[in-house]
C-alpha cells in the first residue's frame, strides 16, 4: 500500500511543469501590431469641408451637484431667448451681495430656468417668480411682492442676481448716513497736532 502511494506521488510530480517553461506563451501566440504613426491625433477635414465648431458651453444655473444622486428631475424651461443672459432684467448689487453671502438665493431643488441660446451670453438662469416664493431663500427680507428673480451660480461666491418688476434696484449706499459716531473736530485737530510734534528723522 505504501509503495503504491509513493509511486503515485512520484508520477504526479513528474508531469508538473517546472521552471520558466510554464510561463512560455502558446505556440499560436502573435504579438499585436504596432500603433500607426497617426494614432492619438485628431484628423483634419479634407479640402472643401468646413471645420467643425463647438459652441460655447452653457453657463450653469447653480450647484445642482449638491442634490441627491437619485434626483433626475428635468429642468422646467419657463422661457427661451436669443439675447445674452445678462439682459434678462435689472442687475441688483444688494441682492447679488446677499446671494454671495448666502442670505438671498434659490433652493437647489428649484428646476425652473430661463434658457438663453444666442451666440453671445448662452446660459441657464434659475428663476423664482412671485407665485413660487417657497423656492426663495431670503433671510434679510430683501424681496418685494411683485418681482421675479433670476440667479446665476446660485450658492457660489460668483452669484449674480437680476430682477424684473416696477421697483428700482437696491443701492449699497446708506440713505441715512453712516452708523459711525460723528467726527469730533477738536479731537481730530488735537490728534494732528500730536502727530506733527513727533520727531522727524
Amino acid at each position: 500500500m505504501r509503495l503504491s502511494v509513493r509511486f503515485f506521488c512520484l508520477l504526479f510530480f513528474a508531469f508538473l511543469p517546472i521552471g520558466p517553461a510554464a510561463a512560455d506563451p502558446p505556440l499560436d501566440y502573435k504579438r499585436p501590431p504596432a500603433d500607426p504613426p497617426t494614432s492619438g491625433q485628431i484628423g483634419q477635414p479634407e479640402d472643401g469641408h468646413l471645420k467643425g465648431t463647438v459652441p460655447d458651453p452653457l453657463v450653469g444655473p447653480g450647484p445642482f451637484q449638491r442634490l441627491p444622486s437619485i434626483d433626475e428631475t428635468l429642468w422646467v424651461v419657463t422661457a427661451i431667448s436669443d439675447k445674452p443672459y445678462w439682459t434678462v432684467g435689472k442687475p441688483d448689487p444688494v441682492l447679488t451681495n446677499a446671494c454671495r453671502l448666502r442670505d438671498f438665493g434659490s433652493l437647489a431643488l428649484n428646476r425652473m430656468v430661463v434658457r438663453f441660446n444666442g451666440e453671445e451670453g448662452r446660459g441657464l438662469l434659475q428663476v423664482v417668480p412671485p407665485t413660487h416664493r417657497h423656492l426663495l431663500i431670503d433671510t434679510r427680507k430683501l424681496s418685494r411682492p411683485d418681482e421675479t428673480y433670476y440667479f446665476l451660480n446660485t450658492g457660489l461666491a460668483t452669484c449674480e442676481v437680476w430682477f424684473t418688476g416696477k421697483g428700482r434696484p437696491r443701492t449699497l449706499t446708506a440713505k441715512y448716513g453712516t452708523s459711525l459716531p460723528p467726527p469730533d473736530r477738536a479731537a481730530l485737530a488735537k490728534k494732528k497736532a500730536l502727530i506733527n510734534s513727533w520727531p522727524k528723522n
